[in-house]
């Protein structure tokens, strides 16, 4: 409870109650607020007027607020933990593991920071941007896993590599064929400056 939290001043409730989950719920305000309060609460059950989320659940909590919600400015933090034994009993990846709000009749997943690894616990932090019902749980696989793979050719299509390979070959015997060429032409040539010039001299010596 605050009697009054100053434009843009923190405003931090830490949690000491193990048992609850969350650690610590953190925010500011845009303007000056008075008579504030903000309260953790963990739940056996939700309401009836609220649909069960369909997941793996650890904690379910209720985080309800007086004169803070309409002032809030940005996202609130809140700060929580899951116990590593609960992980290891149901089969969760600690990275698995998000902080849900139910809002406008719908869960939805709040954006979740993995932390430290204490022994005990996986500590996690979440961004909010308002209070609500929560559900701490285990997430959605929604990982794509992108492998790149090399596609085969399609019959009678030349793959780049060797297409490239090929005109370089195809240019190297173009080449070749064109100094074959001038050998050709050159062998004669040279006889016949040879008997030309032999002629000559057994004319001269005449």
């Amino acid at each position: 409870t605050w009697t009054s939290i100053n434009a843009g001043e923190t405003a931090t409730v830490e949690v000491d109650n193990g048992a609850i989950g969350v650690t610590e719920v953190s925010f500011s305000v845009a303007e000056t607020t008075y008579g504030a309060w903000v309260q953790v609460k963990k739940l056996d059950s939700l309401p009836s007027s609220v649909e069960a989320l369909e997941t793996v659940v650890y904690r379910t909590l209720e985080i309800s607020q007086q004169n803070v919600q309409d002032a809030l400015q940005g996202l609130a933090t809140v700060k929580f933990k899951v116990e590593k034994s609960w992980l290891s009993d149901n089969s969760i990846n600690a990275a698995n593991v998000a902080l849900f709000r139910y809002v406008d009749g719908d869960w939805t997943a709040l954006p979740t920071t993995q932390g430290e690894d204490d022994g005990t616990y996986v500590h996690y932090s979440a961004a909010t941007p308002g209070f609500s019902y929560f559900v701490i749980g285990e997430a959605e696989t929604a990982a794509v896993l992108e492998a790149v793979e090399e596609a085969a050719p399609v019959a009678g299509e030349v793959p780049a590599e060797e297409e490239a390979g090929a005109a370089e070959v195809a240019e190297g015997e173009a080449v070749m064929k064109k100094k074959s060429n001038a050998v050709v032409w050159i062998v004669p040539l040279v006889v016949l400056l040879l008997v030309v010039g032999l002629l000559y001299w057994y004319w001269q010596r005449r």
